[in-house]
């Protein structure tokens, strides 16, 4: 059998033996197709595929093995016995861990020809890993990238459809950078995607670890378990000479420190290795001076405001600089960073009035972003956002106490309600505003384009309207429905109908 097995099942087995999710194998082996690639929707299998009967919450693919052998698949990974398949097949412990393995083997291990980069935490993922990306391009790399916003092959560009793509998909995207000329990719790595195996077949030269708050606790269940999630990627994902960037500011990050004591570590005012100093943030950016061991690298100046975005930036730099990356071309980068779609994007309008579109979607980086923005307001701070149906319920009324916190005037509306009551989601936040405010600065309204108008209408010169929760996401999911949608959009018509200009 194994002088007919094609080499690159080979590859695939002997990692899938290595990380203990082998089982057994059986069929005829012979050499697989050349454009062989790996499915695990049904409806996808072409001739030559090999198909994952992957066990989900809502379907099972061993359910669909008499489909995708009338498509021609060529192999099957299963995860019981299948009595009588006419095709080769590797039986395994788990068909979702087993996909980027069997993926990275049949793509060439592109993982192994790229510098891989990653960024996990809860809040600062997509800024991080742009400047990232923005750094190694000074330093003379073309760079993909994987994340929240886009995914870019290093010539084409297309909306994310999650932060960390299914393995399959993550090692079929980098085998299209490389192929495309990229030298390297900055990738975000969600603890959802860690846990689910979406990032097996990978290994990574640098990681950056930024922040960890409660969040994706209906998946996670506790702290601790969030905690080794992302811990993970640190783990057991790390190449032999990789570097970790630990932001030592908090508890989890400290711990984690502690856990990898070569570490880079940086914090914006904490003991650290890497510092920023002298910070200044004004509404265009922020200026920082960078220390490292306690020499002062550069004044480097941001174009994205926000203490954040400092700290984002540290993270961004001390990866780069672990993995060796000139001083000079890590500070350029950082300069050099373009506008992130959906991560304090600003707009300003014609009428005086500036608009700023964020993620924010939890307490904590509502809050953070507020605080931020509330001394760049030179009228009056007004706060549009909405929360997630299907998820948290906790935050909802924290999020009306963030916003009550800091903003002159809330807009409380909806966010991808998905199956649950938007009102009775706006209603939960409420309650937060009114445990910290007893005046009517709020008013709720649905949908969410006629409350971003509403609050273009209310605003005057001076004003800072900040649109929080969706960023750069182009839909609003309602009853199991994505329909088209894009904050920025709305306020590109608003400002039509009004004939106003935008800048």
């Amino acid at each position: 059998m194994a002088d007919q097995m094609d080499q690159r099942i080979e590859r695939c087995l002997n990692d899938l033996k290595n990380n203990g999710l082998l089982t057994d194998i059986g069929g005829e082996w012979g050499k697989l197709p050349d454009d062989c690639t790996l499915k695990s929707d049904s409806r996808t299998v072409g001739p030559g595929d090999i198909f994952a009967c992957v066990t989900g919450q809502h379907a099972d693919g061993h359910q669909f093995i008499d489909q995708v052998l009338q498509a021609g698949a060529a192999c099957l990974i299963v995860q019981h016995p299948v009595a009588g398949l006419p095709i080769p097949w590797i039986q395994v412990t788990d068909v979702r861990a087993a996909m980027g393995y069997v993926a990275a083997a049949l793509y060439g291990e592109p993982a192994e020809k790229l510098k891989m980069f990653a960024v996990t935490g809860t809040q600062g993922k997509s800024t991080t890993s742009y400047m990232i990306r923005s750094i190694l391009k000074s330093c003379g790399y073309k760079c993909g990238l994987l994340g929240t916003i886009i995914y870019d092959d290093g010539e084409r560009t297309e909306l994310a459809d999650r932060t960390t793509p299914e393995s399959d998909e993550v090692q079929r995207f980098l085998k299209r950078m490389y192929d495309n000329g990229c030298q390297a990719c900055s990738m975000e790595c969600s603890s959802h995607g860690i846990v689910q195996g979406r990032i097996n077949g990978c290994t990574y030269d640098g990681a950056v670890f930024t922040n960890l708050t409660p969040e994706h606790l209906d998946f996670h269940k506790t702290m601790e378990n969030y905690f080794n999630a992302k811990a993970e990627l640190f783990r057991s994902f790390l190449k032999t000479d990789g570097a970790a960037a630990i932001n030592t500011s908090g508890e989890y990050g400290q711990r984690l420190a502690r856990e990898f004591p070569d570490a880079m570590t940086w914090a914006a005012e904490a003991p650290a290795r890497l510092r920023a100093e002298r910070i200044t943030l004004g509404a265009d950016g922020g200026e920082f001076d960078l220390i490292l061991d306690g020499r002062r690298i550069d004044r480097v100046r941001i174009p994205l405001t926000g203490r954040f975005n400092v700290e984002n930036a540290l993270g961004a730099a001390a990866v780069c600089l672990a993995k060796g990356c000139d001083e000079k071309k890590v500070t350029e980068g950082l300069r050099n960073m373009p506008q992130v779609p959906g991560r304090m994007e600003r707009l300003a309008l014609e009428n005086g009035v500036r608009v700023i579109i964020d993620y924010a979607h939890t307490a904590d980086s509502l809050s953070a972003l507020l605080q931020a923005l509330r001394p760049l307001a030179g009228g009056r701070l007004v706060s549009v956002f909405g929360h997630g149906g299907d998820r948290f319920e906790g935050h909802r009324p924290l999020l009306g106490k963030a916003a009550a916190a800091y903003a002159n005037r809330i807009f409380v509306t909806m966010d991808n309600p998905r199956t649950e009551d938007p009102e009775k989601i706006a209603r939960q936040i409420v309650e937060g505003i009114r445990a910290v405010r007893a005046d009517s600065c709020w008013s709720i309204d649905l949908p969410r384009s006629a409350a971003i108008k509403k609050a273009l209408d209310w605003c005057r010169s001076g004003d800072l309207l900040v649109i929080s929760g969706k960023g750069p996401e182009p839909y609003l999911e309602i009853n199991g429905v994505k329909y088209p949608y894009s904050d920025k959009s709305i306020v590109e018509q608003w400002a039509g109908e009004k004939g106003m200009s935008i800048r």
